[in-house]
């Protein structure tokens, strides 16, 4: 049970650091594009932002539920170029805390991962070829 905490801990971390470094980049390009790129682009991106923030106190949130916290895990690197990462993690510890019989860990890291599949059918729409 221990191995499964420690595991838990450390997925946490990783996914709050990948959506800190996340909200971070979204934001930058949110004043990058501002007035260069369709309103509706801008917004999404806003939005985005939000969301992140959101995630972002939904992770520290969940640490504290499993007795972690942030920073405990320095070494840990947030890889950004691929979202579809985040969401293999997201998934992995859904099923983890299912092992565990966690409620708490599986439903909040679910809505989460509704929310980035959502938020990817509207990514498309702005895709440049």
């Amino acid at each position: 049970m221990q191995e499964h905490l420690a595991l838990l801990r450390h997925g946490l971390h990783g996914l709050l650091v990948h959506t800190i470094q996340t909200l971070e980049e979204t934001g930058r390009t949110v004043c990058d594009v501002t007035n260069t790129g369709p309103w509706e682009c801008t917004l999404d991106l806003a939005r985005e932002v939000w969301d992140k923030s959101r995630h972002i106190d939904i992770f520290l949130k969940l640490l504290e539920h499993v007795e972690g916290y942030n920073g405990a895990y320095t070494e840990t690197i947030a890889e950004t170029t691929s979202a579809g990462l985040a969401d293999d993690t997201l998934v992995q510890i859904i099923e983890l805390a299912q092992k565990m019989g966690d409620p708490v860990i599986e439903r909040a890291l679910d809505f989460v991962l509704a929310d980035a599949n959502t938020r990817g059918h509207k990514d498309q729409a702005y895709a440049v070829a």
